[in-house]
């Protein structure tokens, strides 16, 4: 990296990572157990109601007992939320950074993406912001791996390692060689080359930029963040955003994103999933390094071909979840 390209004022230092690491187990894992005896002290109440005199005494006694573990937990947390993050966890300072004279290569995955890949090539192609635009095939059979290069990418990488992840590490590996930002996205036409400039805007402030498929207004209709997965998707990440108390997350699910490649260096040894459940991996890793983390809204559109993640297919996208919070819950 050229020392000219980035000047940043780095802030304060930040608290131990054991501390950190504390403080937002005990917060995720009181909500939890808050949420879960809740619901069930509700069932038991209702079937109290019911039953009437006539109800046994387990009944009685098992709502009691959930209402007494509801309140203690919910207790910790609110202690946890209001007391341990104001003095044991310092809030994340402010930090400027220009990105004048920065060079930004972005790196379109992609896999049996010949409808789309070009189309989306050319649309990163116009964007002034970058510098090179590569693509990398997670081994296509299709033609895939020369319709990029007719449309005028810098270069197209084949990884021979099957899986999403494997797919994503090896573009932000690709994308950082002779540069100062990535930007990582997906090759499918689902997003937009021109929301760029809105991703390095905030990355002026940050470590790492990630893009948000929740806000309706810049959603088209008929995408895969339908009735159940943009819901789900965002319950998901408020869980993440309770672990990480301070960062503000909508959508686990967006490959959409840009990194300071000196940032992704760090994070890099850290990156080991192959799977669809990389990208909250990805933010997850940066946030336990103590990166700076912001989400923007970005534009998402209808995919061209046929979605090869999970897309509408529900039990596949359950499948993803419980791996996702698999991540969460060991972060």
């Amino acid at each position: 990296m050229r020392s000219d390209a980035i000047v940043r004022r780095p802030g304060p230092a930040s608290a131990p990572a054991w501390r950190t690491t504390l403080v937002g187990r005990v917060t995720l894992w009181s909500f939890s157990v808050l949420a879960f005896t809740m619901a069930g002290a509700l069932a038991t109440g209702a079937l109290w109601l019911l039953a009437g005199d006539a109800g046994p005494d387990w009944l009685t006694r098992a709502h009691r007992l959930l209402l007494a573990v509801a309140l203690g937990s919910g207790a910790v947390m609110f202690f946890n939320l209001m007391v341990c993050y104001r003095f044991l966890v310092p809030d994340r300072d402010f930090v400027e950074g220009g990105l004048t004279g920065a060079r930004v290569h972005v790196a379109l995955t992609a896999w049996n993406d010949e409808e789309a890949i070009a189309e989306a090539v050319r649309d990163f192609k116009q964007v002034p912001e970058l510098h090179q635009v590569i693509v990398v095939d997670n081994a296509s059979l299709d033609g895939t791996a020369r319709a990029p290069l007719e449309a005028g990418a810098d270069r197209v990488v084949i990884e021979s390692n099957p899986g999403y992840g494997s797919c994503c590490m090896r573009a932000l590996a690709e994308a950082a060689e002779g540069s100062d930002v990535i930007v990582l996205c997906e090759g499918d036409c689902t997003f937009s080359g021109a929301d760029v400039r809105k991703l390095l805007a905030y990355l002026e402030n940050s470590d790492l930029v990630l893009g948000t498929r929740a806000t309706q207004e810049l959603r088209e209709q008929g995408t895969q963040m339908d009735w159940l997965i943009n819901p789900a998707n965002q319950l998901v990440a408020k869980l993440v955003q309770l672990r990480f108390w301070g960062t503000r997350l909508t959508d686990v699910g967006c490959t959409y994103r840009a990194m300071r490649v000196d940032a992704y260096r760090r994070l890099a040894p850290q990156l080991r999933v192959r799977g669809n459940h990389f990208s909250p991996h990805m933010f997850i890793e940066a946030l336990k390094l103590d990166l700076r983390v912001i989400e923007v809204p970005v534009t998402f559109r209808r995919r061209v071909g046929i979605s090869k993640g999970v897309g509408s297919n529900k039990l596949k996208a359950a499948r993803v979840a419980i791996r996702m919070l698999g991540l969460i819950y060991r972060a």
